[in-house]
């Protein structure tokens, strides 16, 4: 049996070598759909609006597994329009191997070693678990920005864990060690009936005001309890205003809020400021006008969207 996920480990801001991880607060329902799939060993398939968290799920996810060592078992894929299946296995450098066959270099005989260089679902098979048991991470990030054919191109390799080398004799791999894999998509194209009978599914929703509340303090030291209030009643106006075809700040865009007006909120105390920083402080007092919002920049993405909030 595996260990399960708790959702409970990344409570607080982490230092993993020389980057940082943020506090992620998943829901029960998304603790769940993350331990089935982990016990099922099928792709978690996860969805959302753009900033709500589906990528750094699997970081959460594999600090919580492995901690201080997650780097070493954290394969991240990003997909782009012009990724193609075989990118995350392997690239072969056919030229370079011609090139050194005509001029009788002695190394083209060793393909593997000199003429193929491995993706990172490939990797993610390869390195082998962690010492106690749990599984390798991998996250194929935005699997809807590449061509219709790419999911189907992925079956064997997501459902049989293995991948084919043909330049190898048709070589077989097999994953050494467990994988769970994430896939990401913001339904910018619908993805085939065949990828999505292997995948289990979830679709992250907004949080609700305690969720939020909760989000926020784990981002703030300077704001008293009333302005955290006052500013999320503010955020939540906002919202609510827009409709489905504008971009609606999500919770990337309140974290990145709140961390504003908590930098600000200290600097008010603060002797010798330049105008531009009296200028930005100023603005923390329209914080309860969800028509005219310090930082709007960070709020809106759009000009019809800020126009619609006036």
């Amino acid at each position: 049996m595996l260990k399960p996920y708790t959702g409970e480990a990344l409570i607080e801001r982490k230092k993993i070598g020389n980057t940082y991880i943020d506090a992620y607060l998943p829901s029960d329902d998304l603790i769940d759909a993350v331990n089935l799939a982990m016990q099922l060993g099928r792709p978690l398939l996860i969805m959302g609006e753009p900033g709500c968290g589906k990528t750094r799920l699997a970081e959460a996810v594999a600090y919580e597994l492995h901690g201080d060592k997650m780097n070493n078992h954290y394969f991240r894929w990003d997909i782009k329009s012009t990724t193609k299946a075989k990118d995350g296995i392997y690239q072969y450098d056919a030229l370079g191997r011609l090139y050194d066959v005509n001029i009788g270099d002695k190394k083209a005989k060793d393909i593997e070693t000199h003429y193929i260089n491995y993706g990172e679902l490939a990797k993610a098979f390869s390195e082998l678990q962690n010492i106690n048991g749990a599984p390798n991470i991998l996250l194929i990030d935005e699997i809807d920005k590449a061509d219709i054919d790419f999911p189907n191109d992925l079956l064997l390799e997501l459902e049989n864990k293995e991948y084919v080398v043909r330049e190898l004799n048709d070589k077989k791999v097999h994953a050494k060690s467990e994988v769970l894999i994430f896939v990401t998509s913001n339904q910018e194209k619908e993805l085939p009936p065949a990828f999505l009978r292997r995948c289990l599914y979830h679709f992250i929703e907004f949080p609700n005001k305690e969720k939020l509340k909760l989000i926020v303090s784990k981002h703030i030291k300077n704001m008293g309890d009333q302005d955290v209030q006052t500013a999320l009643k503010t955020f939540e106006e906002i919202r609510s205003e827009l409709d489905e075809t504008d971009k609606k700040p999500s919770t990337s865009e309140l974290i990145d809020w709140f961390q504003m007006l908590d930098f600000y909120t200290k600097k008010k105390d603060v002797e010798n400021l330049t105008d531009t920083e009296k200028r930005l402080i100023a603005q923390l007092d329209n914080v309860h006008n969800p028509k005219n919002p310090p930082f709007p920049q960070i709020l809106f993405k759009t000009l019809a969207a800020k126009r619609k909030t006036q």
